[in-house]
């Protein structure tokens, strides 16, 4: 049995020959085309419905070999499409048994679909984690903590002292950093229209989605920039990428 995958919904002018789309390059295993839906279009490709639902399908999407390259190919369908317009992503495996349930669907959210497309026209998803290095941390909170230390007193004393100051760093390392991300989210903030707090997998400690207005990514290359070096200093490296897919600003009309 087939059903359809949908990567994405997009405005009703979105013409994949006119747009020039190049789907075939992003590494999905089907044909993916453009289709009238609702007034709307919606970016598909046809599949075995068992492939994602199913016992089998089960074990397939538990195993990341399999999920991660599809999931990637998934998202570049999506970033393909936002080459040419704005676009409301939908999560990987999403499935429709049949045009006109996709109809159905499409229609109950036009409204809401057609106010997301004009909210965010010319707007990106960019994402800023931090990861902590906790050696070169503790290393930078022992600086700040004992900067003029005395030489240390030699033999088991001086161990013992100095387990005690790294232990000391080492407690120390949570409020730096919870004042740090405090500054962070405030310097985003400055730069961005909205910032959103994602989970964080380590070694991440931090995860921001920032919506950016049109023309706003040179704006948060040049505060990552100017806040990255810094930090990297104290044992806090920032990473900035994108565009990504506007996942964390879309919700569920």
């Amino acid at each position: 049995m087939r059903a359809l995958y949908a990567f994405c919904f997009a405005p009703p002018a979105l013409d994949q020959a006119a747009a020039g789309l190049a789907f075939d390059d992003c590494g999905w295993e089907d044909p993916v085309y453009i289709a009238p839906a609702a007034g709307l279009r919606a970016v598909l490709s046809a599949c075995p419905m068992d492939r994602f639902t199913g016992p089998e399908a089960d074990t397939r999407l538990a195993d990341l070999e399999w999920v991660l390259p599809r999931a990637e190919a998934h998202d570049r369908v999506i970033a393909c499409a936002m080459a040419a317009t704005t676009v409301f992503p939908l999560p990987f495996g999403t499935l429709f048994s049949a045009p006109a349930v996709l109809a159905v669907e499409v229609a109950g959210r036009r409204g809401a679909l057609l106010d997301f497309f004009s909210r965010m026209a010319g707007r990106e998803e960019w994402a800023v984690k931090a990861l902590l290095d906790p050696e070169r941390a503790t290393d930078a909170r022992l600086g700040a903590l004992y900067p003029q230390a005395a030489a240390e007193a030699p033999g088991g004393r001086g161990y013992l002292l100095r387990q005690r100051r790294r232990l000391e760093a080492e407690r120390a390392i949570g409020p730096w950093l919870t004042a740090v991300l405090a500054d962070l989210d405030a310097e985003l903030r400055r730069c961005c229209e909205t910032v959103v707090t994602r989970p964080a997998r380590d070694p991440a400690v931090a995860n921001r989605a920032c919506l950016l207005a049109p023309g706003g990514a040179a704006a948060l290359r040049e505060t990552i920039g100017r806040l990255a070096p810094p930090l990297a200093a104290e044992g806090l490296d920032l990473h900035c990428s994108g565009p990504w897919p506007l996942y964390s600003f879309s919700g569920r009309p």
